[in-house]
């Protein structure tokens, strides 16, 4: 997961300063994806004033039209529906156009196996989405934010197998915030649709971690928010069409702009408010779903011996021995 890779990030910088020292060659993450060429964007469907149309070309029989009780599973009987929200500037009234807007799976019942399979995905469990193939990779745009460029990026079907919680600087379990911002459709037949999904820390001053299957002592690592105050993390979770399960995946050999970054308090909230969309608490998602936190609620930071610092900004995240 996310603290993994900044692990590995943090250690890539050690490496690298000790291999400068030593007049070495600099270290590399240990990672098994490698970087290629960005191959151009993939098709995605054409929207009209008020909708796109998810059309995926699969084997499976055609879906059945949803009822009342029965939340469709098969992508082909969704549609990615474009959120215009009359947005104006508080200073001059005028209306505000975003760059794209964000886009909302319909039926809105698609978002509870999301939100089921994210918190399967937060601690150990038997049900813990795994994905059935590991290792490909996606071409997809990156998430429509405000006034960012909407760049083409790649993500990989990886096993998320580290967990993580953040504390506050007194050492409390802060009760992360997870907003499903954005759908797109990737193009591909066995991921047809990514969410991006922001993690919202407030107040955050520290990050624990710990490989999946491990009885050790937690990992620490240091936060510093520059600029904003709560953390926000955009997190990549795509729809695994043969198991019909969400999977939390990562980032191709590095992570895409403001992957990590700082927000103002209460963003989450407001955006949530403002397109419409579900808002889930972390010990609201494991209650709902039978789940257990591994994480203690309180700790005490005097005893950390952090691997590093991660000095976050609304520009981005920067890792620091």
């Amino acid at each position: 997961m996310r603290f993994e890779r900044w692990a590995i990030a943090l250690v890539a910088v050690i490496l690298a300063a000790a291999g400068s020292a030593c007049q070495g060659r600099p270290g590399r993450p240990s990672e098994t994806a490698r970087p290629t060429s960005t191959p151009p964007p993939p098709a995605s469907p054409r929207a009209t004033a008020t909708q796109a149309v998810l059309k995926i070309e699969t084997p499976t029989a055609t879906p059945a039209p949803a009822s009342a009780s029965v939340c469709p599973e098969d992508p082909r009987a969704w549609q990615l529906v474009p959120l215009q929200v009359g947005l104006r500037d508080p200073k001059t009234g005028k209306p505000i156009q975003l760059p794209k807007p964000p886009q909302r799976i319909d039926p809105p019942c698609v978002y509870e196996g999301l939100a089921r399979d994210l918190a399967r995905s937060l601690v150990p469990n038997p049900d813990f989405p795994t994905p059935a193939t590991r290792g490909k990779t996606l071409s997809v745009p990156w998430f429509w934010a405000p006034g960012m460029e909407v760049p083409t990026i790649r993500v990989v079907v990886e096993l998320a197998d580290y967990f993580e919680a953040c504390y506050d600087a007194s050492g409390r379990r802060i009760e992360t915030r997870y907003v499903p911002y954005t759908a797109v459709a990737t193009g591909d037949p066995d991921y047809p649709v990514l969410v991006y999904v922001y993690q919202d820390d407030p107040g955050v001053a520290w990050v624990m971690g710990r490989p999946a299957g491990s009885e050790g002592p937690f990992q620490w690592l240091r936060i510093r928010l520059e600029g904003g105050e709560v953390q926000r993390v955009v997190l990549p979770v795509v729809y695994e069409a043969k198991t019909r399960r969400w999977i939390w995946i990562g980032y191709f050999s590095k992570f895409p702009p403001r992957e990590t970054h700082a927000v103002p308090a209460g963003s989450a909230e407001d955006v949530a408010a403002l397109f419409g969309l579900p808002l889930w608490r972390r010990g609201e998602l494991l209650a709902r779903f039978g789940l257990k936190d591994i994480f203690p609620e309180s700790v005490n930071p005097a005893e950390a011996k952090p691997i590093g610092t991660l000095i976050v900004r609304p520009d981005g995240a920067e890792a620091r021995r």
